[in-house]
């Protein structure tokens, strides 16, 4: 290793570890540490808050420590630490002792990044568009569905403790490209993946292909589903295959 390859690692020590492994005493350093550490802190809080709101601020920068100290970034890229951080809390079985949600509240917030960022130009929404059951639809490429084991929907600081129970979203970029979340069930979760898988499908016959899976017969469950559906569409989740807008 080169004497510059050396003294680099020296430094990237020394501002991981926030000095304990020391580069120098170059009255610098200091400055050098706050800073890089502070703008890592600053796209966790921004991406996390309510895990950070949660846990209380003197926990989540601990986290946030331990994040920068021990995490090895597979990515460059300053928009991807979150989704570092994703990989490293979901590995670490004593903050997820302390917080069994924490894991699940961090990609639920991750998502509204997820989404926002999507290079998908070009898609918009046929609100005004009437539903038909037997014609097929397209789904808003700018969305992501993603169920949970805990309620993670209803964590604050307020409401750090939430029950495990399942809990579904959607999450969507709408046509003023501002990030929704719906709430919804794990069975509808199915019927949109479904239709993404297949996209011949008409929603009819994805919605009965779902519920023949699920054990549950009856127009009254299709009817309800095909709601759901038509929903959707005034949301901007879908919309009519063969409308040009």
């Amino acid at each position: 290793m080169s004497d510059l390859a050396s003294m680099q690692r020296a430094f990237a020590r020394d501002i991981r570890t926030d000095g304990v492994d020391k580069f120098g005493d170059q009255p610098g350093l200091k400055i050098y540490r706050e800073l890089f550490f502070n703008n890592v802190c600053g796209f966790l809080d921004s991406t996390f808050p309510v895990c950070r709101e949660a846990v209380g601020d003197v926990t989540w920068s601990d986290y946030s420590r331990r994040f920068f100290s021990d995490h090895k970034c597979s990515s460059p890229l300053f928009l991807e630490i979150s989704e570092e951080f994703l990989g490293w809390l979901a590995a670490q079985s004593d903050i997820l002792a302390a917080y069994p949600y924490l894991a699940e509240l961090a990609h639920y917030e991750w998502l509204e990044l997820a989404v926002d960022v999507m290079d998908v130009d070009g898609w918009q929404p046929s609100t005004e568009v009437e539903f038909s059951p037997v014609a097929p639809v397209e789904i808003n490429p700018a969305s992501v569905a993603a169920c949970y084991h805990h309620a993670v929907h209803q964590v604050s600081g307020t409401n750090p403790e939430v029950a495990a129970t399942l809990s579904a979203f959607i999450v969507y970029r709408d046509s003023m490209d501002k990030v929704r979340f719906l709430n919804c069930t794990p069975l509808s979760l199915m019927i949109l993946e479904n239709l993404r898988k297949t996209p011949s499908q008409t929603p009819v016959e994805a919605v009965k292909a779902v519920m023949e899976s699920a054990g549950i017969s009856g127009e009254t469950a299709v009817e309800g589903g095909l709601q759901v559906l038509q929903d959707w569409l005034r949301q901007g989740v879908i919309r009519m295959r063969n409308s040009k807008s």
